[in-house]
């Protein structure tokens, strides 16, 4: 509370208004000089306070105070905002979290961290509905010096930021690449026409990939199969948002007897260089015949659509890994189980029904030409 100087028991009649001109000592961090109170609170902002008393001279540690109603100085200085939430999967799977204040502009020098935590196999999902961050007139080259959001992952225990975000862009959808994630939230400035962020967290262990029944022995796998649906679409994890790091993810396709798997991808971007090996440390996608590696098929990274894809058999395997080191939106694909066509029955019966389509015109030709020699020889006799 800020102190009622009106009501301040030594008020002294015929004295000017009442001013407080006070001066820091630079020893407290994030401090500036504040020539009235009003100063240190603009837009009644509700900013953390620290109060000060000492007497009215001067204080220990240098503080110069000048009150003209009281024998002590009292005061308060500004000092960083924090807060922070922790969401664990035992409490809640689903949920919401926001900046301070939301929708309400939220105050400047302001540090909150979201933690989240899982079990097992649970991946964190977020995603953002609503996004409204403080921008200088000159929009930054990065996120770094403005107000942001980060993301954070742990990777081989050492802890990995995903990206930060600013501005007013709605972030694409993130996932962790294990059971725990944690968002911070950094603002220098505040503005009474930005509103903050929201977002919605989930915990979940089927990866974003709806439309196929995972698979019990993997650990990221999911089946697809022609008794269950003939055609359908499959995806990268977490897609259309940044699949996760350090991930594998196996779709396994299994027709019926003669039948064949086709594939056709409408969208695809793994972060990546061609020939996507390991050298390159590139994500990729590969498929395969067979439950291990297929030599018969290259892998794939980038930006460029595989090319149509059928299967060999009634079997087909599709696998997705990423790395520890970048991020893509992946892929999306449609698949279809279609009646296996022998190409070399189909050739040998048009050949045959060339053959045939060959004699009977012969016949017929020779027909034509023999009815007149018979005439002929009739008119002849």
């Amino acid at each position: 509370m800020l102190q009622n100087f009106s009501q301040a028991s030594s008020l002294k009649k015929g004295l000017r208004p009442p001013k407080t001109n006070i001066i820091p000592p630079k020893t407290i961090p994030n401090v500036r000089r504040y020539d009235t109170i009003t100063e240190l609170f603009p837009n009644k902002t509700a900013v953390p306070q620290m109060r000060l008393s000492f007497p009215e001279s001067a204080d220990p540690v240098g503080h110069v105070c000048f009150n003209w109603y009281s024998d002590v100085c009292t005061f308060f200085v500004a000092v960083p905002f924090s807060c922070g939430q922790e969401f664990s999967s035992d409490v809640s799977k689903n949920g919401t979290f926001t900046s301070p204040n939301y929708p309400e502009p939220y105050p400047a020098d302001v540090y909150c961290v979201y933690s989240f935590m899982g079990r097992g196999k649970e991946r964190v999902q977020i995603q953002f509905t609503d996004f409204d961050l403080h921008l200088p007139h000159e929009p930054p080259r990065d996120c770094d010096s403005v107000d942001a959001v980060m993301v954070f992952i742990t990777i081989n225990g050492q802890k990995e930021r995903v990206d930060n975000f600013c501005g007013n862009k709605l972030p694409a959808q993130l996932m962790s690449n294990g059971p725990s994630m944690s968002v911070e939230f950094r603002s220098y400035h505040s503005s009474p026409e930005v509103k903050g962020f929201r977002a919605i967290y989930k915990f979940v262990t089927d990866f974003g990939i709806y439309a196929a029944r995972q698979d019990s022995q993997s650990v990221c796998g999911f089946n697809f199969n022609s008794e269950d649906r003939k055609n359908g679409t499959f995806t990268s994890p977490n897609f259309p948002g940044y699949y996760p790091r350090n991930t594998e993810c196996h779709y396994f396709f299994k027709g019926k007897p003669k039948e064949r798997v086709h594939i056709t991808f409408n969208k695809f971007d793994v972060d990546g260089i061609p020939p996507c090996t390991t050298d390159t440390a590139s994500d990729y996608v590969e498929f395969s015949n067979f439950r291990t590696v297929d030599r018969g098929y290259p892998r794939h990274c980038g930006v460029k659509k595989p090319k149509y894809i059928e299967s060999q058999g009634e079997f087909f395997r599709v696998t997705f890994k990423s790395n520890d080191k970048f991020d893509g939106t992946g892929f999306e694909a449609l698949y279809h189980f279609k009646p296996y066509i022998d190409q070399s029955s189909v050739q040998r019966i048009s050949s045959t029904s060339t053959n045939s389509t060959s004699s009977d015109v012969r016949v017929s030709t020779y027909t034509f030409i023999l009815v007149p020699v018979v005439v002929m020889l009739m008119i002849n006799v």
